[in-house]
């Protein structure tokens, strides 16, 4: 079918020209090539497209209908070219994004808005949840995610690093025992994402691994954050869900000597090459998104 479709285009080329030798030269063929690439499309099809003579070509009745197709191939196909060169231009179309529920409803939505002013003709169908979704079994192009994607033919772009802080509220705070070291966390009550089941602290060179016994579960850092400022125990939270809890005084600051093991946001899409200008814009203007800095800092 391919070979067919060029073979079309030379036979047109022919015509135009008016001779095999400028159309040769105009292809940056051999001028032998050309004359057997056209006697093989004329044997293909069965028909005489060109009448031959020492001096000059004709078309015969075959072939000038022929070549009227053959225009409309090749017209169809300058088209083709200017539509998707237009879409370079003008990025348009629908990208499935998905996130985690916190950033979704902090970092993404906020970049999500920026990313259309400037995209206006990108659709966007965005999936906020704590789950792992497949981004290729389910057809997502991008993702934003905390830590290095484990799967080897996703591509993981490090957009920042994100500090956690351990927090309670005051109320929760007055009415439980005093907190001096990580390891005191085994008598208290703890609202832990179900992908951290070990916290990690450190101090100058002295870690602490804390392994949760008396924990509260959840697959949502919006809902801890909620349960934490309740009173029902204490939490662990990325930067970008403080907002400003800590200046209500909705939640202080736990241990503060000790510093919380941090993770990494990524941006995850399936493939390097050949993505669609939507996504190729997406993922330039994510890299370069300056307000992730008020979040992820570092």
């Amino acid at each position: 079918m391919f070979k067919s479709l060029q073979d079309m285009a030379l036979f047109a080329l022919v015509a135009e020209c008016g001779s095999f030798t400028a159309a040769a030269q105009k292809a940056g063929l051999p001028k032998s090539s050309v004359s057997h690439r056209i006697s093989q499309l004329e044997n293909s099809l069965g028909i005489r497209l060109l009448n031959r003579t020492t001096r000059k070509l004709n078309l015969t009745f075959a072939g000038e209908r022929y070549l009227v197709h053959c225009r409309e191939m090749l017209t169809a196909s300058e088209r083709a070219d200017h539509a998707i060169q237009r879409l370079r231009q003008n990025p348009s179309g629908r990208l499935r994004i998905t996130s985690p529920a916190g950033i979704g409803a902090t970092l993404l939505a906020r970049m999500n808005a920026r990313f259309q002013e400037a995209y206006p003709d990108v659709t966007l169908d965005v999936s906020v949840s704590d789950d792992m979704r497949d981004l290729v079994l389910e057809g997502f192009d991008v993702a934003l995610r905390t830590g290095k994607p484990q799967d080897s033919s996703l591509i993981g772009r490090l957009i920042g690093h994100c500090p956690r802080y351990l927090l309670a509220s005051p109320d929760y705070l007055a009415r439980s025992p005093a907190l001096t070291h990580p390891a005191d966390l085994t008598s208290h009550r703890c609202i832990a994402h179900k992908a951290w089941t070990e916290w990690v602290f450190h101090r100058e060179q002295t870690w602490y691994r804390c392994v949760l016994t008396n924990q509260h579960r959840t697959d949502n850092l919006l809902y801890a954050r909620e349960c934490a400022v309740a009173g029902a125990g204490l939490t662990l939270l990325p930067t970008f869900l403080l907002e400003d809890t800590l200046t209500r005084g909705v939640l202080t600051p736990v241990l503060p000597e000790w510093q919380a093991e941090g993770n990494d946001l990524y941006l995850v899409y399936p493939s390097r090459k050949l993505n669609s200008p939507a996504l190729a814009s997406y993922i330039d203007f994510a890299m370069a998104f300056d307000d992730i800095k008020d979040f992820y800092p570092g």
